[in-house]
């Protein structure tokens, strides 16, 4: 019993965010419109046979094991709020171990505390509104990159094993840690398979940024090494291929009838069908207002932190695949190659918070600065409050 009150005790911060993104889940899936009611319809759709596991196959299978195999579409939706609320509590957790990792020293207490009050605001931060696009356009989401979204069934699964690979390559890159060098490779292949298994966007960016991280600057005593590094890269590519001959050629598990394809678009030509061409700067802008503002305060010293660059790596790539590459036909307003913006702006926003941890708890004293970075960070996580409430009374995400 003892054990039980000290593990509730220890944990009760994951606990919190399990209830509340369950709860929150659920108002969603029932009161709102959402990607997840037509995922459960295709799941049902492959229960009877009518349809297949689409490649990306994990979220679907995993519904339909926790709902035992049936049709029984409250048992899905049930099953879906835990797998939700579930990735929610292991993202919230890695982001705490990333960000403990960056600033850990002797005020462990201390700062574990501050930490999960962070990480716990990081859940719900999202880009900031202005006048344009509330009162204008009328959409929060649409046209921009947000760290966070709440309406898409396999980014929220995907969210946590990004998180994952994105600091296990990290470490391994940058830490020579011969000893479980050939486990944290292995591992990271792991979650290579993982990722694309849950949805592939991540990938398209990890893959690149990643390999040139680990030739930049290499040499004959390191070769060897960096080319063990290139695995999970090569195990990347392949099932990548893998994947786009299935979605492509052969349309495996398809919501649609007609073909698809992939095409190099106009700049921004799928945002452009939201926002007009002149907004589309600001909305960038106004999507990543803390790491903007950071690289505006603390340029010199920013721009020399690891983490932050690998993130930031990752979305100039995101965002340049999303601004030039298309889908054509049925699939065209999917959006499926701007997902992995959702995922790079949240790195973006959990480096930069580690950034600004380490050097406030480093310095200990509110500086100008830190007081207006601060502010930004708030209004981050406000926006994401009234983003909700939006979502309430819209009925919808947008």
């Amino acid at each position: 019993m003892e054990e039980k009150k000290e593990w509730v005790q220890n944990n009760i911060d994951s606990i919190i965010v399990f209830v509340i993104s369950a709860t929150l889940f659920w108002a969603l899936i029932n009161y709102s419109e959402t990607d997840v009611q037509l995922h459960i319809q295709s799941i049902i759709n492959i229960n009877a046979g009518q349809s297949s596991y689409p490649p990306h196959f994990m979220f679907f299978f995993l519904v339909n094991l926790l709902s035992f195999f049936s049709n029984n579409v409250s048992l899905m939706f049930l099953a879906a709020i835990i797998i939700f609320s579930s990735a929610n509590v292991v993202k919230y957790v890695v982001s705490k171990k990333v960000i403990l990792d960056i600033i850990t020293d002797s005020t462990y207490e201390y700062k574990c505390r501050v930490v999960k009050i962070v990480c716990f605001a990081m859940l719900f931060s999202f880009a900031l509104p202005d006048i344009y696009n509330f009162f204008i356009l009328k959409k929060m989401y649409l046209g921009r990159y947000p760290s966070v979204v709440w309406h898409n069934s396999t980014i929220t699964l995907l969210f946590p094993f990004a998180l994952l690979l994105f600091w296990k390559q990290f470490k391994i890159i940058h830490h020579k840690n011969l000893k479980t060098f050939n486990r944290d490779v292995f591992l990271c292949c792991l979650l290579v398979i993982i990722n694309i298994s849950i949805k592939p966007s991540f990938i398209f960016v990890f893959a690149p940024v990643s390999m040139f991280l680990i030739y930049q600057g290499v040499d004959l005593s390191n070769f060897k090494r960096s080319v063990m590094l290139s695995i999970p890269i090569l195990v990347a590519v392949v099932l990548l291929g893998v994947q786009y001959i299935g979605i492509y050629h052969f349309e495996i598990g398809s919501f649609y009838t007609a073909k698809s394809s992939v095409a190099i678009s106009k700049p921004f030509e799928f945002v452009r069908i939201f926002i007009p061409v002149w907004y589309t700067p600001i909305a960038i802008v106004m999507s990543f207002g803390l790491p903007i503002s950071a690289i505006i305060a603390y340029k010199n010293d920013i721009l020399k932190f690891k983490p932050f660059l690998y993130s930031l790596y990752l979305t100039i790539l995101g965002v340049l695949i999303s601004a030039f590459i298309i889908e054509e036909g049925p699939r065209k307003f999917a959006g499926n190659f701007t997902w992995q913006n959702i995922i790079c702006s949240y790195l973006m926003l959990m480096t930069t918070t580690a950034f600004l941890l380490k050097k406030f708890f480093k310095e200990r004293q509110y500086s100008n600065k830190m007081i207006f970075l601060g502010v930004v960070f708030i209004l981050h996580f406000l926006s994401g409050m009234l983003y909700l409430v939006k979502i309430h009374f819209s009925g919808n995400y947008y």
